[in-house]
């Protein structure tokens, strides 16, 4: 299975078509601030650029993370998340080629908010750590590589903590990664948070949500197959009857029962057309559809009367005012999970 193929266009309900395709809050800061099938969708093509091509050593798109969270009626706060912006800070060296990396991360934990905390504050570290080196061709061919590895060794070194703690940990956490080198986005993926990309086609005059994540369901066949070769059952819905999610970090006592920490990794070229991407925990997609959720962000992002300040300027307030309304508006459609919201703007530098 080729899990870094080209993303598909969207259904009317905004899922992907391709089934196949395979933070206690933390705002990590960098020195810019807090830091199922449609062979033909052209407009989403992720092919490299061609060699022979002038090398490229400005952005084209500006990138820039917000997020707000809501305890809902949780006692505990296990959601986490990763914004930074500017991810190139983290390097001693890059070759010229590359000249923008960016890392925005949601984390939703569970039984406890240990691990989604752990991932928060260490998988990025352990992904500059075995970063690709070359130039931005070669990066591309092993950066597929190197986010499954990551994935495991943040869920390797997690579990190793979590069997020498007494008692011992059962804590776990999904994973949706987002990593922006230059103008290609990787999206890396376990459980089920999930991460939409607003885009306008000019055919339409309209904005569709395109799904860039897949949801990782232990009813999914592919999914249930896997865990009962292991030893394991699916039962209403939920690993051993108890899990909801099929894929995760931690989560120590289900691992030899066929949950995995290998991501989906999916791939997607910027356009001119793409004005932002939500990324959320299912505290909010229990309540929001991608549709509702796009045109509910629209119309604040559209709202004049919203005017910047000294210190912000109009649209960072819009977007900040938008996480804040979809996470307050997630809680009072009775959302009785935590819900954190992280919108990534894509703008066209000017």
């Amino acid at each position: 299975m080729d899990l870094f193929g080209d993303l598909p266009e969207p259904s009317k309900d905004g899922q992907s078509l391709y089934d196949d395709l395979s933070v206690q809050s933390q705002t990590v800061k960098g020195a810019s601030g807090p830091q199922k099938r449609n062979a033909d969708s052209a407009d989403l093509s992720s092919t490299q650029d061609d060699k022979t091509s002038k090398i490229k050593t400005s952005v084209k798109f500006k990138l820039k993370g917000f997020y707000k969270e809501r305890r809902g009626e949780r006692e505990e706060m296990q959601d986490a998340h990763v914004i930074i912006d500017d991810y190139t800070k983290e390097f001693s060296k890059l070759d010229p080629s590359v000249y923008r990396l960016a890392i925005f991360a949601v984390y939703d934990g569970h039984a406890g908010s240990r691990a989604s905390r752990f991932a928060s504050q260490n998988l990025h570290k352990y992904l500059r750590d075995k970063f690709p080196k070359g130039d931005v061709i070669t990066i591309e061919k092993d950066i597929k590589k190197i986010l499954i590895e990551t994935f495991k060794k943040t869920d390797d070194d997690f579990l190793k903590q979590a069997t020498k703690s007494k008692p011992v940990w059962k804590d776990g956490t999904t994973a949706t990664v987002i990593l922006a080198i230059n103008e290609t986005l990787y999206i890396a993926s376990l459980g089920d948070s999930q991460a939409f990309l607003c885009r306008y086609k000019e055919e339409t005059k309209k904005c569709s949500p395109i799904h860039l994540t897949t949801v990782h369901d232990p009813s999914l066949y592919e999914e249930r197959m896997r865990i009962q070769k292991a030893g394991g059952h699916v039962q209403e819905g939920r690993v051993m009857g108890a899990l909801e999610v099929s894929r995760s970090i931690g989560d120590g006592p289900y691992k030899n029962h066929g949950v995995s920490c290998v991501p989906d990794v999916k791939k997607c070229q910027l356009t001119q057309g793409d004005r932002y991407i939500v990324l959320a925990c299912d505290g909010l997609w229990k309540k929001f559809k991608p549709e509702d959720c796009i045109a509910f962000t629209n119309k604040i992002l559209e709202d004049s009367t919203i005017q910047g300040t000294d210190d912000k300027s109009a649209d960072d307030l819009r977007y900040e005012t938008a996480c804040n309304r979809l996470a307050n508006e997630a809680v009072l459609r009775l959302s009785a999970d935590n819900v954190t919201v992280l919108i990534i703007a894509i703008q066209p530098d000017k």
